[in-house]
């Protein structure tokens, strides 16, 4: 598993560098985020998938960081590349602190039982 994780964060990060190198209006701003938040996502979840936290929540939180994941992208896609009043970016940010607290939340849950 730990295998596979890196390698399809590896493809994803090629496959977006790679359209950002095509694409002219995919400024390299937008597209190194990108490849930022993906790397972040695979990082949360191979923390959820090896940590000792029960099975239940390794799937769910799996699960929940995909789809997170992939929502913060969409943010770091679709973000102007000014830091002020930047809501895109204030998103992916919140998005990313809900899933340490998820993440958190489960281990400390986990240790209790």
């Amino acid at each position: 598993m730990k295998k596979l994780i890196i390698i399809i964060t590896a493809l994803l990060i090629a496959l977006n560098t790679f359209i950002g190198l095509i694409l002219s209006g995919y400024e390299p701003f937008n597209y190194l985020l990108a490849n930022l938040s993906i790397l972040l996502s695979s990082v949360v979840i191979y923390f959820s998938a090896y940590s000792k936290i029960a099975d239940g929540f390794k799937i769910g939180l799996s699960s929940l960081f995909i789809f997170t994941g992939i929502a913060r992208f969409f943010c770091m896609v679709f973000m102007p590349d000014t830091l002020i009043n930047n809501i895109p970016l204030i998103t992916a940010i919140t998005i990313l602190l809900f899933e340490i607290l998820c993440l958190s939340a489960s281990i400390v849950v986990s240790k209790k039982s």
